[in-house]
């Protein structure tokens, strides 16, 4: 199989992807197992939701990753054939995920409450404030966060796979 540069990006992106949420399981396992306040917590917000509206959040979790996997390509994209500064080039490319992971959240939970309850403009542009104040910064500063840390790695990754595929 011939890798180009953006299945490169994505291949790795999804590889740090899949590492981070092995980390995640193994913490929540841990912390699970430790306190029965902790395994209500987990009960209540995390396997509850799911379970209840299993396709609602399968839909958003599949949209997650086709946005995840445009934007990876077009990290792999710039750092291998634009020569385009890993670092800061993955940090972007994880805040711009991390927006699309935002707008996909906001736009779903609306469009659900809007067939519930019937459209309101006014409740629906209260609705678009609450979800920018409330919920975008802490989208912005996730991603910042994850994008930071991983970045590094992510970025000398590429750069190994830059050499190595400029010289096949």
């Amino acid at each position: 199989m011939k890798l180009n540069s953006k299945k490169i990006g994505r291949l790795l992106i999804f590889k740090y992807l899949g590492i981070t949420t092995l980390i995640l399981i193994i913490l929540l396992v841990l912390f699970n197992s430790l306190s029965t306040e902790m395994n209500e917590f987990i009960n209540r917000n995390l396997i509850h939701p799911f379970s209840s509206e299993p396709k609602y959040f399968t839909v958003q979790i599949i949209l997650n990753l086709i946005i995840i996997f445009f934007i990876s390509g077009n990290i792999g994209k710039s750092i291998i054939e634009k020569d385009k500064d890993p670092f800061w080039t993955t940090f972007f490319g994880y805040l711009k995920i991390s927006i699309g992971i935002f707008l996909i959240a906001m736009l779903s939970e609306m469009t659900i409450r809007a067939f519930e309850f019937g459209i309101d403009f006014k409740l629906f542009g209260l609705g678009l404030l609450i979800w920018f104040f409330t919920g975008g910064p802490i989208f912005l500063i996730i991603g910042g966060v994850y994008g930071g840390i991983t970045s590094w790695f992510i970025g000398k990754e590429i750069l190994n796979k830059k050499t190595h595929y400029n010289t096949v």
